[in-house]
């Protein structure tokens, strides 16, 4: 969707901005019951990946349509993530309490499970938005894809720790409404945004072998 007519590089940048400050809104309202996150960050990926590939559906409706179809999907997605990220925490909590002279490797090895689990929940919304089936066969594809990309998959998994990486350095200082109020309007899908460049064209790749 064009906000601005023209093809300048300011039309296109204002144009971006209008669109992520739209979709933040979108997502936050979507999200306040919590356990539509899921579907709320699919729902967002799937129009930035039509943003990408400049096609005309308007936002609003290919957010609810996307919200909508792929609600079930996501929903089980986000539980099944929500429990393995606790199931971990707990476990490197339990770890770091151990007094033993096996500590050092049971946290390591904690962290080694947590970094793929990063991967997983960095890549796995974006991946239900792009394709069909069910999560596990989603989580499959999107598994295969990150593990062989390298440097870019570390890209996208740094991109989307970010913001909690902010939300903890500012909590305790005068920039963190700031920042809060700035990721609310329109960094959080800016970072979708970024994110999705690459895997709009890592996931097109898949069909390619």
């Amino acid at each position: 969707m064009k906000f601005l007519q023209g093809d300048t590089f300011l039309t296109r940048a204002l144009n971006r901005l209008i669109e992520c400050v739209l979709l933040s809104a979108l997502w936050l309202v979507t999200s306040l019951p919590v356990v539509t996150i899921g579907a709320a960050t699919t729902a967002r990926y799937d129009v930035v990946f039509h943003l990408i590939k400049d096609d005309d559906k308007g936002i609003l409706s290919a957010y609810f349509s996307s919200f909508k179809n792929n609600f079930k999907r996501s929903t089980l997605a986000f539980i099944i993530m929500l429990a393995l990220g606790a199931f971990l925490a707990v476990d490197l909590w339990s770890a770091a309490q151990w007094k033993t002279g096996y500590q050092f490797l049971f946290v390591v090895v904690i962290l080694g499970v947590g970094y793929f689990y990063l991967m997983m929940l960095s890549h796995i919304f974006a991946g239900i938005a792009f394709f069909d089936g069910s999560v596990t066969a989603v989580l499959k594809k999107v598994f295969s894809l990150a593990i062989r990309n390298g440097i870019y998959t570390v890209f996208v998994m740094v991109m989307f720790m970010l913001p909690f990486a902010m939300f903890f350095k500012t909590i305790s200082t005068n920039m963190f409404g700031g920042f809060v109020m700035v990721y609310l309007l329109f960094g959080n899908s800016a970072i979708v945004y970024l994110n999705s460049l690459h895997l709009e064209k890592l996931f097109s790749s898949y069909d390619k072998g």
